[in-house]
C-alpha cells in the first residue's frame, strides 16, 4: 500500500524506484569514496585493478568504454524516439548538468591522472595519454546516467541489477584503460545517478520536447548524432570504427523505423479528424 502511494506521488516523473533504491546508490557511492580517500587506497588500488583487467584484451575494454561515450549514449536512446522520448530528455538534461556541474568540478578540482603520476611500467595504458582533469571520470558519469534512467523508471529489480553491474563494468573500463583514478570512477557514478534522477524529475516540464513538432526535431538530431558516430572517430581509437559504424548503422535503422512511424501516426491523425 505505501509502495503505490509512493509510486502515485511520484508518477509525474516517471520515478518507480523507491526511496531505497534512490538513495541506496549513492549511498554506496559515497562510503565508497570515503573508505578510499580515508585508506589512502586510490593508487594502490588503481594498480591492483588495473593489473587484474590486463588479464583481458585491450579491445575488451575499449569498447565497453565506447558505450560511455556521450554521442554514442543517444545513438543508444535513438530507438525510444516515439515510444519513450521522454527518457531522452531526461538523459539529455542530465547531460546539460553534467556540463555545468562536471566540468566545472574537473575545472575547479583538476587532478593528474594516473598517466601523469605514474611510471609507464607500473600500469597498462590503453590508447591517448590523458593526464589532467581527473576528478569525476565523464565516462562514469554518463553510463550510471544512461542505465540509471532504465533503473529509476523500471519496476523490476532483477532489471536494475543488471543494468547497475553493466554500468559498473563499463566505468571499471576507465581505471582498465589506465586513465581515471578509482575515487574518479566513483565519483562518476555517484555523479550520473544524481543528475538523472534530477533529469527524471524536470523532464515533465519538457512535454513540448516529446510530442508534436519537438519530438520530430529530437529525432532528427538523434538522426544526425548517428550519422556523426558513423564517420568520425572522437575516442581515438582507430581500431574500435569498425564497431562504431556497425553500432551506429544497427540504431540508425532502429531508430529510423520508429522515427518514420511519427509522422505516419500524425499523418493518420490529420486525415481522420475527430
Amino acid at each position: 500500500m505505501e509502495k503505490n502511494a509512493y509510486l502515485e506521488s511520484d508518477k509525474s516523473s516517471f520515478l518507480k524506484a523507491s526511496p531505497a533504491w534512490l538513495l541506496g546508490v549513492p549511498l554506496v557511492c559515497l562510503l565508497m569514496l570515503l573508505f578510499i580517500h580515508l585508506g589512502g587506497w586510490n593508487r594502490s588500488l588503481f594498480l591492483l585493478l588495473n593489473g587484474f583487467a590486463q588479464n583481458f584484451a585491450e579491445r575488451i575494454w575499449i569498447n565497453l568504454s565506447f558505450f560511455a561515450d556521450g554521442l554514442v549514449v543517444f545513438v543508444v536512446l535513438f530507438p525510444l524516439v516515439r515510444k519513450k522520448p521522454e527518457y531522452i530528455w531526461a538523459v539529455l538534461i542530465a547531460s546539460l548538468l553534467f556540463l555545468i556541474f562536471g566540468q566545472g568540478m574537473k575545472q575547479l578540482i583538476g587532478g593528474a591522472r594516473p598517466p601523469a603520476v605514474l611510471d609507464p611500467q607500473e600500469f597498462r595504458l590503453i590508447g591517448p595519454k590523458l593526464t589532467r582533469n581527473a576528478f569525476p571520470s565523464g565516462h562514469s558519469t554518463t553510463i550510471f546516467a544512461l542505465c540509471g534512467v532504465f533503473c529509476l523508471t523500471t519496476a523490476k529489480n532483477w532489471l536494475r541489477v543488471l543494468l547497475l553491474l553493466f554500468a559498473a563494468i563499463v566505468a571499471f573500463s576507465r581505471i582498465s584503460m589506465g586513465v581515471h583514478w578509482p575515487q574518479d570512477v566513483v565519483a562518476g557514478a555517484l555523479l550520473g545517478w544524481v543528475l538523472i534522477w534530477a533529469g527524471l524529475k524536470l523532464a515533465p516540464l519538457m512535454k513540448w520536447g516529446w510530442q508534436g513538432l519537438g519530438q520530430k526535431i529530437l529525432g532528427a538530431l538523434l538522426v544526425a548524432d548517428c550519422v556523426l558516430v558513423g564517420v568520425v572517430n572522437h575516442t581515438g581509437h582507430d581500431e574500435m570504427m569498425i564497431e562504431q559504424r556497425l553500432i551506429a548503422l544497427v540504431f540508425l535503422i532502429w531508430g529510423s523505423i520508429e522515427y518514420v512511424k511519427i509522422f505516419r501516426s500524425s499523418s493518420s491523425k490529420n486525415s481522420n479528424p475527430p
